[in-house]
């Protein structure tokens, strides 16, 4: 169930670790149930802890699961290659050290006996990653939920050594056959144990009176009655679609622009620049670079209105044409997956939500689509693939590359999807073409909502027809 601030315990908030490079508490954003801002150490080790310590049980006992070709290939390369071996070896080093130096109450919250180790070596870490990989996400009530790989690297993969590693594209290709072979699992009738009628309550089930509560399925198509509610994997239940009817479009097509996805608002900022330094202390988006580096689509949009929102882990991963008219580009640009800002204004320690959020638009794998409408100029949707969730689909038929014909869509018609997961995503429009609401021009005011801005909500109307 995503909680407030004010419901989040004591033992959770820890104490004030201005002092350490950490934010102050008041600052620190939420601590909510499947959000994309889990940003303190000890929130993401009620994952990893636990995890580790299960994994070195069956290391003792000789029951550790076998490791999978794609993870004993990933290893085997890192180990032929001295300078990828000494990177990983690093920044497990740094990811230990930086909690290690954590203060004591801290260290306590992460491990009662206050060894906080984070990651037990170099062996350890391969295992942890096969495990994650041979199961499917589990139902809980961390921030973890959902994004398990997340909750292993969040502090290694902001240590100096991480920055490094996953911003280098050899690695990210060798690391992409991992999350590969683990969406192939993830699409199998193997990946619905935790979606089992016949034992709802079992640890991490989806279909479980706490998932309930907490609102995974929510007007969301499913049938109690048969296996894995209807669904015939994990990637097929976890982009469910909503019931008929659920999400109305809502506004005058000709006057209004809807959101094209399901959206916790994060920010917004206007006279947006066709360069910038997008990789410094500032939150700052350049065009040229959201749009990799295609000059044509980022010049139409210089000047203009942006608009950021995220996906939890526990909404609905589909996208929708905002508006009537054309798609006249998309395509899916490649790009890293665990790649945080160098140097984040923060601190390490509150790695993977809050100021890499903007920064991954300009450097992940993610969606492009720009679309075009007779009133409201051109609009832009970006999709960005988050850490594990990767992998963006966008439907063959809206599939437009560079000099085909635009293809006519109607809003509210699916256009893609991410697998196996949550994520942020970028609405950009052009200057003086639009009026944004209320909501979306001042997002920042809306982060802790406890409930997403539903898909269709109505964030864009023509200037002078009122909101």
């Amino acid at each position: 169930m995503n909680r407030s601030d004010s419901q989040v315990t004591n033992a959770e908030r820890g104490p004030d670790r201005t002092s350490a490079g950490l934010l102050t508490l008041d600052e620190a954003g939420p601590v909510q149930l499947g959000f994309w801002v889990p940003n303190r150490v000890w929130a993401t080790a009620r994952f990893l802890v636990p995890l580790r310590e299960t994994i070195a049980e069956r290391r003792r006992a000789g029951t550790l699961t076998p490791m999978t070709p794609a993870v004993a290939e990933l290893k085997d390369w890192v180990t032929g290659h001295s300078v990828y071996r000494m990177w990983v070896n690093s920044m497990i080093e740094q990811a230990n050290a930086y909690v290690a130096g954590l203060d004591e109450p801290t260290r306590k919250e992460i491990s009662g006996d206050g060894d906080a180790l984070w990651i037990d070596g170099y062996d350890s870490l391969f295992e942890i990653i096969n495990e994650i990989v041979t199961t499917s996400p589990a139902y809980n009530t961390t921030v973890m939920v959902g994004t398990p790989m997340n909750g292993l690297l969040a502090v290694a993969m902001a240590t100096e050594a991480g920055v490094a590693l996953f911003h280098d594209t050899t690695f990210n290709d060798q690391f992409k056959k991992v999350l590969d072979a683990w969406n192939t699992f993830l699409k199998s009738p193997e990946s619905l144990d935790k979606l089992d009628i016949n034992h709802p309550e079992k640890p991490g089930s989806w279909i479980s009176e706490a998932a309930w509560k907490a609102g995974v399925w929510d007007q969301m198509v499913h049938d109690a009655s048969k296996p894995g509610y209807g669904y015939d994997s994990w990637n097929a239940f976890f982009i469910r679609q909503f019931v008929p009817g659920a999400r109305p479009f809502l506004g005058d097509p000709a006057l209004n622009v809807n959101i094209g996805c399901e959206t916790t608002p994060w920010q917004y900022t206007d006279d947006v620049a066709l360069e910038t330094g997008f990789w410094v202390k500032d939150v700052n988006y350049s065009l040229l670079d959201l749009f990799g580096g295609q000059w044509e689509l980022a010049e139409r949009f210089q000047g203009g209105q942006l608009y950021q929102g995220f996906l939890s882990a526990t909404h609905y991963h589909r996208w929708k044409a905002p508006i009537d008219g054309t798609i006249v580009r998309s395509w899916v640009q490649p790009g890293t997956y665990f790649a945080q800002r160098p140097g984040q204004g923060e601190g390490q320690g509150t790695w993977e939500g809050t100021e890499s959020q903007p920064y991954l638009g300009h450097v992940a794998a993610r969606a492009v689509f720009v679309f075009e409408h007779e009133t409201f100029g051109s609009v832009a949707l970006i999709c960005i693939g988050m850490v594990e969730v990767s992998t963006c689909v966008i439907e063959p038929r809206f599939l437009v590359d560079a000099g085909a014909a635009p293809v006519t869509v109607a809003r509210g018609t699916e256009i893609g999807h991410f697998e196996f997961g949550g994520s942020t995503h970028m609405m950009i429009f052009q200057p003086g073409k639009v009026q944004l609401a209320d909501w979306a021009i001042n997002a920042v005011n809306h982060r802790n909502d406890p409930d997403p801005t539903p898909m269709g909500t109505v964030i864009a109307t023509r200037p002078g027809a009122g909101r």
